[in-house]
C-alpha cells in the first residue's frame, strides 16, 4: 500500500470517527432536551379528577372555569353552567399532549407563536392554570397558536410552553381553550328543529302577531294561522325554512338578566310537540347593532338553566332571529 494511499485512508477513519462522536452528542443532547414522543404533562393524566378549577389568564385579566359537586360553571359569567363535554374535551386534549418538536427557544421569536408573556398589554397568549381543592397548581401552560392538518391526518396541534422556560414545543391536541364563552358552553340558543316545535307566536310591539302552526288537516305541515285576509303566504316548505333559520341562531356573549322598564321589542312564545313552552323576549342593544334575548319562563327541562341569565345576538344572528311580515308572504 502506498504512503499516499495510506494517509487517505488515515484522514478517512478521522473524519468518520469525528462524525460518530458528533452524531452521539446531538443524540445524547436530543434525547435529554426533546424528549420526542412523549407526554409534555407526564401525570396530569391520573390528576384529571383533582382538578377543580380552571384559570386562563391574559393582560392582566382572568376567566375562570369552577367545578361544584360535579358541574361545571363560568365564575366570570355569573356561574352559568359550563357545557361538560367541552371542559372535559379540552382537559383531555392537554392530558394527552404528545411533543412532536422543539420549537424556539428565543424569547424575541415567541410572539411569532402567540407563545409571548401573557402578563403583557395586548397579548395574544394565555396562561392556563390547573388547581385542585387546595389551590394546588397540578398543571400550567402558555397556550399559543394552534396548527392545523398536524402530521397531515387531519389533526391538530397546538403551541405550548413552559411559564418558567423558554423552550417552546409543537404538540399534538385539539384544544380550544381561550377565555371565549364558545369555547366551554353550547351557543346555541335554542337546541330544537322545527320538527320539535307544534307553534309558535312572534309579537312585534302594535304591529300584526306573526303565528305559526300545524295544518289541520296534515300535522307535518306548517301554516300561519289568524293571518291577514286574503293575503297570501309561504308553503309549508317556506315556512319552515324560516323556522329552521330562527332557530339555527347562535350568542356571542352573555350577562346576568337585567331588569327593564319599557316593553320587548320582541316577544315569542313557544309550544313544542312535547307540549313544553318556552317564552322569550328580545331587546334592542341601544349601543350597538346587536340585540340582548331572555328565556322570560319555561318549563323546557334544556331552558331551565337560562332562567335569569341573557344572551347577545350580533347584527347578523339578530337578522337571522327577527321573524318579519315579508318573511312569511308568498314569494312570486
Amino acid at each position: 500500500m502506498s504512503r499516499k494511499l495510506s494517509l487517505t485512508l488515515f484522514i478517512i477513519a478521522l473524519i468518520s470517527m469525528g462524525l460518530v462522536i458528533l452524531t452521539g452528542i446531538n443524540n445524547a443532547k436530543w434525547d435529554k432536551s426533546a424528549s420526542y414522543g412523549q407526554y409534555y404533562f407526564d401525570s396530569l393524566k391520573n390528576d384529571l379528577n383533582e382538578i377543580s378549577l380552571i384559570r386562563l389568564s391574559q393582560s392582566g385579566e382572568a376567566f375562570e372555569i369552577k367545578k361544584d359537586n360535579e358541574t361545571w360553571m363560568l365564575v366570570n359569567k355569573d356561574s352559568y353552567p359550563a357545557d361538560t363535554t367541552k371542559v372535559n374535551t379540552n382537559l383531555l386534549a392537554l392530558a394527552n399532549a404528545i411533543k412532536i418538536e422543539p420549537k424556539t427557544s428565543k424569547a424575541v421569536l415567541h410572539d411569532r407563536l402567540n407563545l409571548e408573556d401573557p402578563s403583557a398589554p395586548d397579548a395574544k397568549s394565555f396562561l392556563m392554570e390547573l388547581f385542585d381543592d387546595n389551590g394546588s397548581v397540578l398543571a400550567s401552560a402558555i397556550l399559543g397558536k394552534r396548527k392545523p392538518n398536524l402530521m397531515k391526518r387531519g389533526d391538530f396541534g397546538v403551541y405550548l410552553r413552559s411559564p418558567d422556560e423558554d423552550q417552546s414545543w409543537l404538540v399534538t391536541g385539539n384544544l380550544n381553550a381561550s377565555d371565549g364563552i364558545k369555547n366551554w358552553i353550547n351557543t346555541r340558543l335554542l337546541d330544537l328543529v322545527p320538527d320539535n316545535i307544534q307553534s309558535m307566536v312572534v309579537e312585534r310591539g302594535n304591529r300584526t302577531p306573526l303565528k305559526f302552526g300545524r295544518d289541520s288537516e296534515d300535522s307535518n305541515k306548517f301554516i300561519m294561522i289568524d293571518f291577514i285576509e286574503g293575503v297570501e303566504t309561504r308553503t309549508s316548505i317556506g315556512l319552515r325554512s324560516v323556522l329552521r333559520r330562527f332557530l339555527k341562531v347562535d350568542f356571542r356573549d352573555m350577562r346576568e338578566a337585567e331588569t327593564y322598564v319599557v316593553s320587548p321589542d320582541i316577544a315569542i312564545e313557544i309550544i313544542t310537540t312535547n307540549k313544553h313552552f318556552i317564552d322569550i323576549e328580545m331587546y334592542n342593544d341601544k349601543n350597538a347593532p346587536g340585540a340582548w334575548v331572555s328565556i322570560k319562563d319555561t318549563d323546557h327541562p334544556d331552558q331551565i338553566k337560562n332562567i335569569g341569565y341573557e344572551f347577545y345576538l350580533d347584527a347578523n344572528y339578530k337578522e337571522e332571529f327577527v321573524i318579519t311580515l315579508e318573511d312569511v308572504l308568498k314569494i312570486e
